[in-house]
C-alpha cells in the first residue's frame, strides 16, 4: 500500500485545530486523505462504517486516528472500542490534546492509546509534532488490514532520523 493511500481520522471538536492538523500534515509533506469528525460518537460511526460513513470508497478505514481527549463525549471509548477488536490491534491511536493533565494521559494509555501528545502553542511546534506522529505511525508504524502483518520493524538509522528530526528547532 502506498503512503498516499494511508488515511487519517481526526477526532476533534475544534474546527480550528482540525484545520491546523491538516495544514501541519501538508507542510510536513504528507498529502494523505484526512477525514475529520467532531465527537467520539461520530468517530465510532465512522469506524463501524455506519450511517453517513457506510461508503468505504468515500470514507475508507483509517490507518491512523488522531484523537482529542478534551472534548464533549467519551473520547477514551473510541480507544477502548478499537482495542477490543483483534483485527484492529495494529491501528495506531494517538491522543493529541490541549491537556497536560497526567490523569488524562494515564487514562488514555491504560485504554490502549499508542501515544499522548499535548498540542503545542506555536504553529511551527504543531508541525514538528504532527510530522513526528506521521513519520512514525504512517511511515514506520504497523498498518491495519495487511494480512499476516506484524508490527513493522525498521532499522536503527530510521529511528535515529526520526528522533533527530523531532529534536530540531
Amino acid at each position: 500500500m502506498a503512503l498516499a493511500d494511508r488515511t487519517v481520522l481526526v477526532v476533534d471538536d475544534s474546527a480550528a485545530d482540525v484545520h491546523l492538523i491538516r495544514a501541519a500534515f501538508q507542510k510536513s509533506g504528507f498529502n494523505n486523505a484526512i477525514h475529520a469528525v467532531s465527537d467520539p460518537e461520530a468517530a465510532l460511526r465512522f469506524l463501524k462504517g455506519e450511517g453517513d460513513y457506510a461508503d468505504r470508497v468515500k470514507f475508507p478505514f483509517p490507518h491512523l486516528i488522531i484523537l482529542d481527549h478534551g472534548m464533549p463525549g467519551d473520547a477514551v471509548e473510541v480507544i477502548r472500542w478499537v482495542r477490543r477488536r483483534p483485527d484492529l490491534q495494529f491501528l495506531a491511536v494517538v491522543v493529541f490534546t490541549g491537556s497536560a493533565n497526567p490523569d488524562y494521559e494515564k487514562e488514555a494509555r491504560n485504554a490502549g492509546a499508542n501515544a499522548y501528545h499535548v498540542k503545542p502553542q506555536s504553529f511551527q511546534e504543531f508541525v514538528t509534532v504532527i510530522k513526528r506522529i506521521a513519520d512514525f505511525w504512517l511511515l514506520g508504524g504497523p498498518l491495519p488490514g495487511e494480512s499476516g502483518s506484524a508490527p513493522r520493524k525498521f532499522g536503527v538509522e530510521k529511528l535515529v532520523r526520526i528522533i533527530r528530526s523531532a529534536n530540531r528547532p
